[in-house]
């Protein structure tokens, strides 16, 4: 091992090393022949399980590392470090940092700049010694007996124009304080510093060095530093390891030492450990013993590291004197992919050059492996934003107080001074724009007026100059409205499907009966046995809801269902013979109907996919005759739209043509026969048959279809045979039949089939 050792040291010695202007060791990576060549008495020290360089000698005597840098002709330079002797010094046990050297072995360097720390008696102090031709000149002494007993503190050395300084501090957010300061009466030429240090056996162990940096004075600024991605729910691997991490990047120009730096969450903070974040570089932050797997050299363990909340909680990283240098309050939502949500894939930031980062530049990662952590995001733009803001959406939160979200976060000096005007004489009103890291429930903007808002009334709302916070300019408009909450009378059930087909879902339809604009945030549908909160805001007047827990399945199998007219909803369990559904407001009862499937009409054999349908919005809920099959030409459901069996204003029916001709060219005059019916009661059983002058039958329309009590029927002038019908008179016979013996409509209409001319 020692012949080893001899090998490499001559081998070190012999190659050539490269010269840095700046120098970085954090020990991270637990080696002297990685990142920061060291060479000399290697073998005497070690990397300890602290990332530290800790002196391991096996006797007394002495030991010395350097390293090379680029300080020669330099007339603006620091050094920084921090040093710990874990005993009292004395003459037989102290420390050397040699600033500048010209030779690699720095005690016998005949040239050479260092701090002395340990002497005899009790009053140490540290010294500042330039040795020209050998001969060590003293320069500056520091505070008597300031490092008599063992201590550890951090020592910043710079050097301005002939001008020292040297300032401690006891951690990373101590205040500083001046031990030295004079001028050099010359500053010794070398390209070498590093560290002696001189011991007793018992002190063999005894000395230890980190957090080291050496080049052009650092200038105080605040650190720029950002969170780029977050791993809050590793499970299922994708490919990573299994553990949380949070990635920051250094956009700043300069290294950043991160000892001292603090990150929290909702719950708690950890103190990060010492490591040099050189600029445009990433790191990975993860709890302790969970680096296994990542980038050892990007990869930072951290004590009491927080656990990331899967849905979502707010971060914040502060440099080590509480500055505030970064914030992500993520949610669930921000991932904007339902899969990648559920675990596995990291949020990646998209730029880093938004000025107010929040919802729109995160994103889930792109990435195969689940996330990119120590590299540039899947999901990185370079190109700033030139998209111009809009409003999302307007909300009356309280009788006097309307709130706006925004596409984007926005500029809040823009909206605390851009013009505000509405269609509606309002009143006065007072403003708050508020910064993008403090929006309430997604908005940036309130307006609160003195006066209450009309109810049921929506209000158009102008705004001129908005800006967004990379400077993009619009003018928006928006409506809102001030809904109102649902009293009994209000809102109806209306249609309801407790029998679907075996790949559908139940699915019971609402009707906003009144003139008003209904808020539904606080309304919720049950069975007498568990009630499921609505998840669609509101309704407005005389429009129908949908509500399903398979949206998708309406559209599909009832193709006329209006999408924009459907909800997502989980509903309470619907018998599929009979059973009860109630809709409530406030835990209060706004309408309940006790079903039974003896309600449909004994002309459909299978009632599988048949909704029940009301007839009259007027008519008591619970009357069973104010309850019928859906029609078959509707499909036999009408979700999301005007019932296909209602009772209207006209009981005996009607039978009339839009136009007494038509002409079936395909010249777009009069190309079909438009045939408009109202029956005189729901679910008509109807026959509809074409037949010339003479008698002949031409053309079987429809035969024994269930029709609802309204709708039209085409015919496009084919016959039966499959060829065009000729020219001249014919005679529609049109025939609807009910279970009530009672009711009977049979109408006879002619009309003419003719060329236009």
């Amino acid at each position: 091992m020692r012949l080893f050792l001899i090998l490499f040291f001559l081998l070190s010695a012999c190659t050539p090393r490269p010269v840095l202007a700046q120098v970085f060791d954090d020990f991270h990576d637990q080696s002297l022949f990685q990142g920061l060549l060291w060479g000399g008495d290697i073998g005497a020290f070690q990397t300890n399980s602290n990332r530290q360089l800790q002196l391991n000698a096996a006797s007394a005597g002495a030991a010395n590392l350097y390293f090379a840098h680029q300080l020669n002709n330099s007339t603006n330079w620091e050094c920084q470090f921090w040093l710990r002797l874990n005993f009292s010094p004395s003459s037989l046990n102290f420390g050397r940092f040699y600033l500048v050297a010209n030779q690699s072995d720095l005690l016998l360097a005949d040239q050479a700049l260092y701090l002395e720390f340990g002497e005899a008696g009790s009053q140490d102090a540290p010294k500042l010694f330039c040795r020209q031709n050998g001969i060590d000149s003293l320069v500056g002494v520091g505070p008597a007996g300031s490092v008599a007993a063992a201590f550890q503190l951090f020592f910043s050395f710079k050097y301005n124009n002939g001008v020292f300084t040297l300032e401690t501090k006891t951690s990373t957010a101590a205040a500083s304080n001046l031990w030295l300061s004079g001028q050099l009466p010359w500053l010794p030429a070398g390209p070498y510093a590093g560290l002696s240090c001189i011991f007793t056996s018992a002190n063999s162990q005894g000395f230890y060095l980190d957090d080291l940096y050496v080049g052009p004075l650092l200038e105080q600024q605040v650190p720029n530093l950002f969170i780029t991605e977050l791993m809050v729910d590793p499970e299922p691997q994708q490919g990573l390891p299994n553990a949380e991490y949070i990635e920051i990047y250094n956009a700043g120009a300069n290294a950043q030492q991160l000892n001292g730096f603090v990150l929290s969450d909702a719950t708690g903070s950890c103190t990060l450990p010492s490591y040099w974040l050189q600029p445009g570089a990433y790191a990975t932050l993860v709890g302790t013993g969970q680096s296994s797997g990542f980038n050892p050299s990007k990869t930072i363990e951290v004590s009491a590291f927080t656990s990331l909340n899967n849905t979502g909680e707010t971060l914040q990283l502060k440099n080590a004197h509480g500055l505030l240098l970064d914030q992500v309050a993520y949610q669930i939502s921000w991932y904007q992919d339902s899969v990648k949500m559920n675990g596995g894939y990291s949020l990646e930031r998209c730029s880093l050059l938004d000025p107010c980062s929040a919802a729109d530049n995160w994103r889930a990662t792109q990435a195969q492996l689940g996330g990119t952590p120590g590299l540039q995001n899947s999901v990185f733009e370079a190109a700033p934003d030139t998209l111009a803001p809009f409003i999302s959406w307007a909300e009356v939160r309280d009788s006097n107080q309307v709130a706006f979200v925004f596409s984007e976060p926005m500029d809040s000096a823009s909206l605390a001074l851009c013009a505000i005007s509405f269609d509606h004489n309002l009143g006065a009103f007072t403003r708050t724009a508020l910064n993008y890291l403090q929006i309430q429930n997604g908005a940036q903007l309130l307006l609160i007026f003195e006066n209450s808002l009309p109810k049921s009334e929506p209000i158009e709302v102008s705004f001129t100059t908005i800006k967004d916070c990379w400077a993009n300019t619009n003018n928006q408009q928006a409506t809102f409205i001030r809904y109102e909450v649902p009293q009994p009378g209000d809102l109806l059930i209306n249609e309801i499907l407790f029998d679907p087909p075996s790949n559908g879902s139940d699915f019971i339809e609402l009707y906003n009966v009144s003139q008003k604009y209904l808020d539904l945030k606080q309304c919720s549908i049950g069975n007498g046995q568990a009630t499921y909160a609505i998840t669609k805001p509101s309704i407005s007047p005389r429009d129908y809801l949908a509500l399903s827990p398979d949206t998708s399945f309406l559209s599909v199998f009832y193709p006329n269902t209006p999408s924009e007219k459907t909800a997502f909803q989980t509903l309470p369990y619907l018998y599929n013979d009979s059973g009860t559904c109630i809709l409530y407001s406030n835990g209060s009862v706004l309408d309940q109907l006790t079903y039974n499937d003896t309600w449909h009409t004994a002309l459909i054999i299978d009632t599988e996919g048949v909704s029940l349908e009301r007839l009259d919005a007027a008519a008591p809920t619970q009357n069973p005759n104010n309850w019928f099959s859906a029609a078959q030409n509707v499909g036999f459901a009408s979700p999301g739209r005007s019932n296909s069996q209602q009772i209207g204003a006209k009981q005996n029916g009607a039978l009339y043509l839009t136009q007494p001709e038509f002409s079936p060219d395909q010249d777009g005059y009069h190309d079909f026969l438009e045939i408009q019916y109202e029956l005189p009661a729901p679910n008509m059983l109807v026959q509809a048959d074409i037949y010339t002058l003479g008698g002949n039958l031409v053309k079987k329309l429809i035969v024994n279809e269930l029709f609802g009590t309204k709708g039209v029927l085409i015919w496009d002038g084919s016959t039966e045979y499959g060829t065009i019908a000729t020219n001249g008179i014919y005679i529609l016979e049109f025939k609807a039949f009910s279970t009530d013996p009672s009711v009977f409509f049979n109408r006879r209409l002619s009309f003419a089939r003719c060329i236009k001319r």
